[in-house]
């Protein structure tokens, strides 16, 4: 079911650029604007002690990613391959992976769902802050 909201007009170009930017729908943009809102809530479980990174991966497309997760930043620095670099985000490490190895996909990701734990395998969510 499609819904309406209306914005002014300054708030509906920034929408459009967004979506621009990303290639994406205006509503897709406003989808990741609320997930990332959503991503930074105030922590409420407990994480490893700062500066701990924790190592972890992804496979998409038989390609293994390593990367390392900083709890107390919630940031996700990949380390090796051809999207190498630090993210404010482990969705936006995830998207940057998709960009990298299939250009033509949708980048849309949840990045606590795409990365795992070396140590456990289990996924990045395991850790999330609550």
């Amino acid at each position: 079911m499609t819904k309406n909201i209306t914005v002014d007009d300054v708030t509906h170009t920034q929408i459009d650029l967004l979506a621009r930017a990303w290639s994406v729908t205006p509503g897709e943009a406003v989808h990741r604007l609320v997930e990332h809102f959503q991503q930074s809530s105030p922590a409420a479980a407990p994480s490893p002690p700062p500066g701990d990174r924790v190592a972890v991966h992804a496979i998409y497309d038989g390609v293994r990613t390593p990367g390392l997760y900083d709890p107390a930043t919630q940031t996700l620095t990949i380390t090796e391959g051809p999207a190498a670099g630090a993210y404010r985000t482990p969705s936006g490490a995830a998207s940057a992976v998709l960009q990298a190895l299939k250009p033509h996909v949708k980048p849309n990701r949840n990045g606590w769902g795409f990365w795992a734990l070396d140590d456990t395998g289990e996924l990045l969510q395991t850790l999330r802050r609550r």
